[in-house]
């Protein structure tokens, strides 16, 4: 049980991380469209 509640922790930080890579990269070029 403990094996698997680590394992399903480091996926939903590893979906959280990915997650927070997109938003920036998506801030990243709409901020970019803005100013060019």
């Amino acid at each position: 049980m403990d094996g698997a509640e680590q394992q399903a922790e480091r996926l939903t930080y590893g979906v959280g991380a990915v997650a927070a890579v997109v938003l920036v990269l998506l801030v990243c070029l709409l901020c970019s469209r803005v100013i060019f």
